[in-house]
């Protein structure tokens, strides 16, 4: 009886970095989940455009970023509710790289946590102007300037809120529901330009945001852990989009 050949599984891991010579914007990137995404990607090679409405701290976070990592940073400071601003922001990409390959869209605010029949419109416009409108500016801006250059990936931080409602929390709910819809019509509308468009929905994540709500929950996901899951969508391959990603914690109790 002839004996089956033994066949050996040799895996070889490269020292290439994934993202080497890509050029990423992360909105929002001072802080949180933003700062995270952007010093994963800084890792995974990278240039980041770290960006935020504080010049300042932009900087900062830039120059700090730039020597922890070894990779290129360049802060570019945007409110993304303004869009002037926004169409500065793109101008000053193209500028200093000539290019962009990845637009993480993450810039947003809590909301607070009142009920709907108790909310006035000042506080409801102002959570919908960064969370939604801000998302599509920058999301119009991103997808332009992918579509110039043959292509990329756009991904939208929703939330777990842009998919369950929450009591209390309306505004910001319904500012993810309509993030978390304009990136799936984005999507279609990519196709044709070789641009994935992609949404994450984190579950509760410990951030300056979910502080500001004085939320209390036991084993918040990490900044880091939506990191992981945004560098997979940010280096899928050419012919793979992932619409949705929901992200929860494995652990409630």
């Amino acid at each position: 009886m002839r004996a089956h050949p033994v066949i050996r599984w040799e895996i070889t891991m490269s020292d290439t970095k994934p993202l080497t010579g890509k050029v990423a914007l992360v909105t929002g990137s001072t802080s949180g989940i933003g700062l995270a995404i952007a010093e994963r990607f800084l890792l995974e090679g990278a240039t980041a455009i770290i960006s935020s409405r504080q010049a300042e701290r932009c900087q900062m976070v830039a120059d700090d970023l730039a020597q922890r990592t070894g990779s290129t940073t360049h802060a570019v400071p945007c409110d993304v509710s303004d869009e002037a601003q926004v169409d500065t922001l793109y101008s000053r990409i193209d500028e200093l790289c000539g290019r962009l390959d990845i637009a993480v869209l993450n810039a947003g605010i809590s909301g607070g946590t009142t009920a709907i029949a108790d909310y006035n419109l000042e506080d409801w416009q102002r959570v919908m102007a960064t969370n939604l409108t801000g998302v599509f500016l920058t999301a119009r801006g991103a997808f332009r300037s992918l579509r110039a250059g043959g292509g990329g990936a756009i991904i939208v931080i929703s939330s777990q809120a842009g998919i369950y409602g929450y009591a209390t929390k309306g505004a910001y709910c319904a500012s993810k529901f309509g993030a978390r819809g304009l990136a799936h019509a984005l999507s279609e509308e990519g196709r044709r330009y070789n641009i994935a468009v992609s949404c994450l929905c984190p579950g509760t994540v410990e951030t300056p945001i979910l502080a500001a709500t004085n939320t209390h929950v036991r084993h918040p996901l990490q900044p880091s852990e939506v990191a992981d899951a945004a560098f997979y969508l940010a280096q899928l391959g050419p012919n793979s989009m992932v619409k949705d990603v929901l992200l929860e914690r494995r652990h409630t109790t």
